[in-house]
């Protein structure tokens, strides 16, 4: 299969002009891959016999399969795999779209399953530092109302930049927003978030002579947009001594996790959230077992950690 591959590595250079790191790359993959199938490197009792040179079109799913839980017993990162697995793809797609085999045996094989990362959530001791600053200006009311309706909306960055005063219903406790795919749906509002949005529209007021058109605005009177959101969120947080980055979407997962924390129903969480699938929702039950790990190891006496327990 050498030669098969020293073919490739011509197209890639000349029909295909890759950049020589891509052709590198490529290059020690499949020689990688014709070594184990060569029997180089691994135990005796491999795939093939110790020095074999497969023919390309020798290969079946099930060898380039067996490489791969190699490259799986060798601890290697699932992106690295799939770099692999791309790779090998990409070689026996040519040879077969060339003519020099009879058939792909790489399209059989699948990718690694990616796991998707936890999502950044802060404790509510957290979320009480960040809320906890020095409140005197207009932008300090703002700022303010918008961290307590983030929290206690869990309400996304675009459905609380787009919201406008007529979305408000301040005596009822809730706040009209519009979601992806312009899904309508009523967010709540705690007692503090609805008497901090008064102070801020009071300040508004005051400032502008106007609290009608959108809900949240800029130091000019204009919709304050999610750009600016953002800044402020994260500026408030450095302020905090919060080291982490924080953005809107760090209060949207510490209100689901708080919520299911305290017993709250995965469907009802749902809803709040405005997920259409409830697999989206899920992820944040093992953010909570992530979260009570955390608190066993910090609070277990034979957990090893010095740190002491607190309540999170």
């Amino acid at each position: 299969m050498y030669a098969e591959i020293d073919r490739f590595m011509d197209h890639l250079d000349s029909e295909r002009n890759a950049p020589e790191t891509t052709i590198k790359s490529y290059n020690d993959d499949l020689v990688q891959f014709a070594d184990f199938l060569a029997g180089l490197g691994v135990d005796d009792g491999g795939p093939v016999p110790s020095g074999a040179d497969i023919p390309a079109g020798d290969v079946t799913p099930d060898l380039i399969r067996s490489f791969v839980e190699s490259c799986y017993d060798r601890s290697l990162k699932k992106s690295s795999i799939s770099r692999k697995i791309a790779c090998l793809k990409s070689f026996f797609g040519y040879l077969y779209r060339e003519g020099h085999i009879d058939s792909n045996p790489a399209r059989a094989v699948s990718f690694p399953r990616t796991e998707r990362p936890l999502p950044r959530f802060l404790y509510n001791r957290e979320v009480e530092r960040v809320l906890d600053f020095s409140v005197e200006s207009f932008i300090d009311f703002r700022d303010r109302a918008l961290l307590e309706t983030f929290y206690a909306t869990g309400a996304r960055v675009s459905e609380i930049a787009s919201s406008g005063y007529n979305d408000l219903d301040l005596d009822g406790g809730g706040l009209r927003v519009f979601g992806k795919g312009s899904r309508e749906r009523i967010v709540f509002l705690t007692a503090d978030a609805a008497s901090w949005i008064r102070a801020y529209l009071i300040e508004r007021g005051k400032r502008f002579g106007s609290i009608e058109g959108p809900l949240f605005v800029n130091a000019r009177g204009g919709r304050l947009g999610a750009r600016g959101i953002f800044n402020i969120v994260e500026g408030r947080a450095k302020a905090a001594g919060i080291l982490a980055r924080v953005g809107p979407h760090t209060f949207r997962h510490s209100f689901a996790t708080e919520l299911l924390n305290n017993g709250a129903d995965i469907r009802a969480v749902q809803e709040m959230l405005g997920h259409s699938d409830i697999s989206t929702t899920q992820v944040y039950t093992h953010t909570t077992k992530a979260r009570l790990r955390d608190v066993y190891r910090r609070c277990h006496p034979h957990s090893g950690r010095k740190d002491g327990c607190e309540q999170a």
